[in-house]
């Protein structure tokens, strides 16, 4: 506006000048003829290019007072704590055996943590589902399967010897079960006696063998139940990558963003378009059916006003309200130069950012920036505010995600009222 202002200036004077007519002359402009055109754009482009010139001097010096301080002397406290601990902890690392036995220490935990947490899993996990041997078992399957085997010809064999009246037909069902109840009972009654040691060898070998049967037998069933949770476990092996990885992706964003200030956060992109939209929405409000203005004052400054300038006043309040009661308003010349630098600024962000974007988001943003500019036909403030609401409810970076925090702990008192 003051540069606006000062080339308007600027015009008049050279104008008044090259027709040789001092400002406060009574001479109307209606009447002055320019007799020299070239001298009078040349004088116009004089005072323009000096006032561009001194106006860009004082932004410069308002500015300097304005320039926020170097990035150490903000950090200075990141410096003055890290630098120490860095050093001293860098010293004691490399004191004894130096930098490069160091670097090969990480190198071997980095890949010691990568085999363990990350290749590994997912070999399995890929054996499991992807191949037809799946998971290898621990236990040998074929070993138990041969102890009972063994163990029932023992039984049967034991059977026949001790008890040869016993129907074949129990015989072989004790046999097949493994029944040792009646070698328990055997057992017990020949360790009484001394001269009866062969039999008491040869039934402890019978439970020896039913022993290694049971053992077999919980190793399978502890197969099983691992084969079962194998892609659980694995999963659970890489959560500790998983949780590093994802401390290591904090630590450089907080190191580019906060400390080196290289370029912005997804965040604080999306932040800085939902605050450039919050702004075209608050004047598409204000602008949306406003309520007619009061009446004129002009009357209040005698006691007795007349009868004319009650009409008058009436007269205006009745223009303005047919002027601002309209069922479709239109945004002024001003608040329309004003809208279009909130959406410039708006696809600065998108231009400057478009990795942030997928391709179809900044293809349909950039579609409602130019409705919402007009550049796709006119436009009344209500379709502008239900652009504003179409883009809030469509795209995800619109939305803010609440915190948890509740207001009252914000607020003290909101949530009592």
């Amino acid at each position: 506006e003051t540069s606006d202002a000062s080339r308007r200036a600027a015009a008049d004077a050279a104008a008044t000048e090259s027709v040789n007519v001092s400002p406060s002359s009574n001479i109307s402009l209606s009447n002055i003829i320019i007799s020299d055109l070239n001298n009078m754009s040349n004088e116009v482009s004089a005072l323009l290019q000096s006032i561009e010139v001194h106006l860009e001097q004082q932004r410069a010096r308002r500015l300097h007072r304005l320039r926020p301080r170097s990035r150490l002397r903000r950090n200075w406290y990141l410096f003055a704590i890290g630098m120490p601990i860095g050093t001293y902890a860098l010293y004691k690392l490399t004191k004894e055996h130096g930098g490069f036995y160091l670097l090969q220490r990480c190198f071997a935990k980095m890949a010691d943590i990568y085999r363990d947490h990350v290749f590994e899993p997912l070999e399995s996990i890929y054996q499991e589902i992807f191949t037809r041997t799946g998971r290898i078992d621990v236990t040998d399957r074929k070993a138990r399967m041969d102890t009972i085997e063994s163990l029932k010809r023992m039984i049967r064999s034991w059977l026949e010897e001790y008890f040869p009246k016993m129907p074949l037909e129990e015989k072989i069902e004790r046999a097949e079960t493994m029944d040792i109840s009646l070698i328990e009972e055997r057992f017990e009654e020949s360790i009484k006696h001394i001269y009866e040691l062969n039999s008491v060898v040869r039934m402890s070998l019978i439970e020896m063998q039913f022993i290694k049967k049971e053992l077999l037998s919980a190793l399978v069933a502890m197969d099983e139940l691992m084969g079962s949770n194998e892609i659980n476990m694995q999963i659970a092996a890489m959560t500790p990558a998983v949780m590093l990885l994802m401390a290591i992706r904090k630590g450089f964003s907080f190191v580019f963003y906060a400390i080196l200030q290289v370029g912005k956060s997804k965040d604080e992109i999306y932040s800085s378009f939902r605050q450039t939209i919050l702004d075209i929405e608050r004047l598409l409000v204000m602008r949306d059916n406003p309520p007619s203005p009061p009446a004129s004052f002009d009357h209040w400054g005698s006691t007795r006003p007349s009868i004319n300038n009650y009409n008058n006043s009436a007269d205006e309040t009745i223009n303005s309200r047919q002027q601002f009661e309209k069922p479709n308003t239109i945004l002024s010349a001003e608040d329309l130069g004003m809208l279009l630098l909130h959406i410039h600024e708006c696809r600065n962000i998108l231009w400057q950012s478009r990795r942030r974007f997928g391709s179809d988001v900044l293809r349909n943003v950039a579609e409602d920036l130019a409705e919402l500019a007009g550049e796709r036909g006119p436009v009344s403030v209500s379709q502008q505010l239900q652009i504003i609401t179409r883009m809030a409810r469509t795209y995800p970076f619109m939305k803010v995600v609440s915190s948890g925090i509740p207001f009252d702990m914000i607020i003290p008192g909101a949530g009592s009222s």
